[in-house]
């Protein structure tokens, strides 16, 4: 009798369908007739609200700002989810993950650094690999069915959970410019009404997202990301002053709106580069070369010490059915970046062509630690199972 695929799997598998889809259709548009359209799209004005209090900003401000927020939102929920009463919730299982995430970010992003230390325009991109994509990971797990141990998927869930939440606090922290300091007052007011309704425990899920809409305003009058509010809401929820249904309706409804309509018309509107040049001049970049790199080898190098580090620490233990073989297959998934990779790329670079090669970069490094990956995992899953 088989067992069927974990939730978070199947989830993972037709998510990632709809975003690569999506992806290539905008690599479809960017490159065709439609082109002009496509770019058109992209800055076309809109404006939000009456005067004073009026924002306009070009349509993929909106999206990468805006629209992004619901996603954000769904990390943040996961992950309290997830410390609450998931793979996070007791302290041994969940160091070792994130020590491996964290060693999945410092490397990759001194290789990075290390590539453009010549070059002062791209290295404001040093943060581009340090993320990994949750739902092209998970999509690619679910390929294997059953025959990987459950404490795999567990471990890959885990640390691209921490991986994920250390990416918006590198976007937060390090890609903000202030440009008006009255609106931090937006931000402080919503901060402490989150700390207010967390402190008291209340329930009415609406309080939450107004305080997050306060924050949300504060953050992009300020020039900071916006998107980050979702991740500051998602966290701050009492999950258990709700009632068990309240938490898992929530997050059963908002999944399907995160993963197969914000991420698939983010990557449509961010994937959509033109091939203005070969990848043989794409591999001289050393900006491209950096990333790639740093996706394929950093990534895996530094989970995988990472892991070693908790381990021989005695921070935690792995898994139970996960060796430090599996660990070592399974990090190869970590050079997959997409998602937020290429939203790094967005608050990054101003300058469009740094912005096409560092994107182009992206999806190739994603593409071949995918493809060894898989070529990994198969073999070690056709041994043990």
């Amino acid at each position: 009798m088989t067992t069927p695929l974990p939730k978070e799997i199947r989830e993972g598998r037709r998510a990632g369908a709809a975003m690569l889809l999506a992806l290539l259709l905008g690599m479809a548009a960017a490159n065709s007739s439609l082109a002009d359209s496509y770019v058109f799209l992209h800055h076309y004005p809109l404006r939000v609200g009456i005067q004073p209090l009026q924002l306009e900003a070009p349509l993929i401000d909106w999206i990468n700002q805006g629209l992004l927020t619901v996603f954000f939102f769904q990390i943040g929920l996961h992950t309290k989810h997830e410390m609450t009463s998931g793979t996070l919730a007791e302290r041994g299982t969940a160091a070792v993950p994130a020590t491996a995430a964290l060693g999945g970010m410092i490397l990759p992003a001194a290789i990075d650094t290390g590539f453009n230390l010549s070059n002062p325009a791209a290295l404001g991109g040093w943060a581009i690999p340090i993320a990994t994509d949750i739902v092209l990971a998970l999509g690619i797990l679910s390929l294997f069915g059953n025959r990987l141990p459950k404490g795999v998927v567990a471990f890959v869930t885990a640390a691209a959970i921490f991986d994920d939440l250390g990416a918006v606090v590198v976007v937060a922290i390090f890609y903000g410019n202030v440009e008006a300091i009255r609106p931090l007052g937006f931000i402080a007011s919503g901060f402490l009404a989150l700390l207010v309704l967390n402190r008291r425990q209340y329930a009415g899920l609406a309080a939450y997202l107004a305080a997050g809409a306060v924050i949300w305003l504060g953050l992009v009058a300020t020039g900071l990301e916006g998107a980050v509010a979702g991740v500051v809401v998602g966290l701050s929820l009492p999950l258990t002053a709700f009632p068990p249904h309240t938490a898992s309706r929530a997050e059963r409804r908002l999944s399907p709106v995160a993963f197969f309509v914000v991420v698939p018309i983010f990557a449509f509107f961010n994937g959509g580069v033109q091939m203005n040049f070969s990848f043989s001049n794409l591999a001289a970049e050393p900006i491209a070369l950096g990333i790639v790199i740093a996706f394929m080898i950093g990534k895996p190098a530094g989970v995988l010490a990472g892991t070693l580090l908790a381990l021989r620490l005695r921070f935690g233990s792995l898994p139970d059915g996960a060796t430090l073989r599996d660990i070592a297959g399974a990090s190869l998934l970590a050079g997959i970046g997409f998602m937020m990779s290429l939203f790094i790329v967005t608050v990054a670079f101003e300058q469009p062509i740094v912005a096409e090669t560092a994107k182009l970069a992206v999806l190739a490094g994603s593409a071949m630690s995918a493809i060894f990956a898989l070529f990994v995992l198969r073999t070690g899953s056709s041994q043990t199972g």
